[in-house]
């Protein structure tokens, strides 16, 4: 096993799981009450346990995270909130769809991480009593979701009349 390759590779999926779980936070924050929101939070309690699983598979090789890309990845999201919408001080239906199809996008790297995972597991014993295919499928259902959630709000953003102005 490429221990080095090994840890660079988990720590860039790592970094990409903190904004994962930084833009699926917000999101649920502009989504409270919601059915959207109550899958949010459910997203990001499950994105910490797989963050946590990836946190010891690094331990396990002997290896650490690496808080500078975990801290680029924070800023990324921090930055990515400055997008021009059609809203420049609110929320905005365009806001949810971009977030979920931002969601949809990481969500995939995690289906790649756990599926390349369960494909070296195998090799290395240090890895053994993980069960990488279950994340994997985890993962998918996340896709699932998201991708369907983001069809309903492309809808609703796209199809919905602006307010008329006065």
């Amino acid at each position: 096993m490429n221990d080095q390759r090994l840890e660079i590779y988990l720590n860039d999926h790592l970094a990409l799981m903190v904004g994962e779980m930084q833009l699926a936070e917000r999101s649920r924050g502009s989504n409270r009450g919601t059915p959207l929101g109550a899958f949010l939070w459910r997203l990001t309690r499950e994105l910490e346990g797989q963050r946590s699983i990836v946190g010891d598979v690094l331990t396990r090789i002997g290896a650490s995270e690496s808080s500078l890309k975990q801290g680029v990845a924070w800023f990324a999201e921090k930055l990515g909130r400055l997008k021009l919408n059609d809203s420049l001080l609110s929320y905005s239906p365009l806001s949810r769809v971009l977030e979920l199809e931002a969601l949809a996008a990481a969500a995939q790297e995690r289906i790649a991480l756990w599926d390349t995972l369960d494909a070296i597991a195998g090799s290395d014993h240090r890895l053994d009593g993980i069960t990488f295919s279950w994340f994997r499928d985890q993962s998918q259902e996340h896709l699932r979701e998201l991708h369907t959630r983001r069809r309903y709000a492309a809808v609703l953003a796209f199809l919905e009349q602006p307010a008329a102005s006065h």
